[in-house]
């Protein structure tokens, strides 16, 4: 299975994911939380994606609902991402 998303969202998400083993597939389904996803992690994970995308999460979207899973994330950065194509490098 091929993620939808890059490997820098993979990267940033790994790095968020701390009970993640490295060697286990990041799934676009699986509950960020029971991996060790919480407020403060949501914060720099947000502010990763938004440096690394140079992009910026609107703060009426920021809500936990969009870091459960890696696939609700991706979504949100890709629409972003394809309102604003000069952000994609």
């Amino acid at each position: 299975m091929i993620p939808p998303w890059d490997h820098r969202f993979e990267d940033l998400m790994r790095a968020a994911l701390r009970l993640l083993e490295p060697d286990e597939p990041l799934l676009p389904d699986m509950r960020t939380a029971d991996y060790g996803l919480d407020s403060l992690a949501m914060v720099q994970l947000m502010l990763g994606i938004e440096e690394t995308y140079g992009i910026s999460i609107p703060d009426d979207v920021v809500e936990p609902g969009l870091f459960a899973t890696p696939e609700m994330l991706w979504n949100t950065v890709a629409e972003l991402l394809g309102s604003d194509s000069s952000s994609m490098a």
